[in-house]
């Protein structure tokens, strides 16, 4: 587990296939794009929705950076 705090969710565009999978944990948190591809919209971090929804896709496309 990474110490220090969370402050940026990305989506790796290269990697993400479209499973859903972290829609299904938070919709708002996340979204399908039109290229297919999932993306981190919510305005501000939820830690604990940002760690299921990478402990849930099927090819690590959820990136967390936490400050050094």
């Amino acid at each position: 587990m990474q110490t220090g705090k969370l402050v940026r969710v990305y989506v790796d565009g290269d990697l993400c296939v479209g499973s859903t999978m972290c829609v299904s944990v938070s919709p708002t948190a996340f979204q399908i794009q039109s290229d297919g591809h999932a993306a981190y919209i919510a305005e501000g971090i939820d830690e604990a929705v940002a760690l299921d929804a990478a402990e849930l896709c099927p090819v690590s496309a959820i990136k967390l950076v936490y400050e050094e």
